[in-house]
């Protein structure tokens, strides 16, 4: 049988192409998707609260309220998918004649000559993923998420050949050209979320200690370090919090255009990825301080 499993100990032969997958059932999948997706619709309800703040004077975000609402119900399930990710962690091998996916408790091996097609997904939530059809379009039971799902198609087209046809579609594309040219180091989310926000949490705490208290330290002075350390700690909250909102609205936008945008010009899916990656950085680091400076100058 093309799902048969076997020992999960058992030694691969040498030679093989290996690649780290998450293999989800559709349960797991449709799990996974669900947490991503609460964690995004409270980013939106954060935001509506934050925008209708400042369209309004009314105060239904709190700096803290802000912050640790985003921490819980948006941190919070993207930790569980990530821990449900790592859960079901494996290994894909590509062999002479067949596909092997070693997982925790179970290996599988699947014959080459029982898979009938490969379907990439057409959304890539939680991930770029795939899915094998085997004989008598059934789906095999678990859908393999991977980073790169070209580096897998290619080695998988030598001895395939519907892993060449996989190759060209759209959402390979997109999470190839993602893959290259949109992997951030961690210096990168020091500034954004780190500097940044500190950055402007000071220019902001500064002002407003002139405007309240007549100085710099002028709430040191009249009521001691304690309260004076608090209120530049929700000032930063606040600030941090709402940055990361942004942040988060200006990639779903950013990667729901370029995902459209790759599906009606796929072979210029690195091109569009570039366009996508220059259009963040832009919304981020240079329309916040901008909006900043034109609210100090007003």
């Amino acid at each position: 049988m093309a799902d048969a499993p076997e020992s999960a100990a058992e030694t691969s032969p040498p030679g093989r192409d290996a690649f780290t997958v998450h293999a989800y059932g559709p349960a797991t999948r449709t799990l996974a998707v669900a947490l991503r997706l609460a964690a995004l619709l409270n980013v939106l309800y954060v935001a509506a609260h934050i925008v209708r703040d400042i369209v309004t004077g009314s105060k239904t975000a709190p700096p803290i309220a802000v912050a640790f609402g985003i921490a819980f119900f948006s941190g919070g399930p993207l930790l569980l998918a990530l821990l449900l990710g790592r859960n079901h962690r494996g290994k894909a091998e590509v062999g002479p004649a067949r596909l092997a996916l070693t997982l925790r408790r179970e290996r599988f091996e699947i014959p080459f000559d029982a898979i009938q097609a490969i379907r990439p997904w057409r959304v890539p939530i939680p991930g770029p993923g795939l899915r094998l059809v085997l004989g008598s379009n059934r789906s095999f039971q678990r859908r393999l998420v991977l980073p790169d799902p070209a580096s897998l198609l290619e080695a998988l087209g030598e001895k395939l050949p519907a892993a060449k046809s996989a190759l060209d579609h759209p959402a390979i594309r997109f999470a190839e050209a993602r893959r290259a040219l949109g992997r951030r180091r961690w210096p990168y989310f020091v500034v954004k979320y780190g500097l940044i926000p500190l950055g402007l949490a000071i220019i902001l705490f500064r002002l407003h200690q002139y405007i309240v208290y007549g100085g710099a330290f002028g709430q040191y002075h009249l009521f001691g370090l304690g309260p004076y350390l608090g209120a530049f700690f929700v000032r930063w909250l606040g600030v941090l919090g709402a940055l990361v909102v942004y942040g988060g609205l200006v990639r779903l936008v950013v990667e729901v255009l370029a995902l459209g945008a790759t599906y009606l010009l796929p072979r210029r899916a690195k091109g569009l990825r570039r366009a996508a990656e220059i259009v963040a950085d832009v919304a981020y680091f240079v329309l916040i301080p901008a909006y900043v400076l034109a609210h100090l100058l007003a």
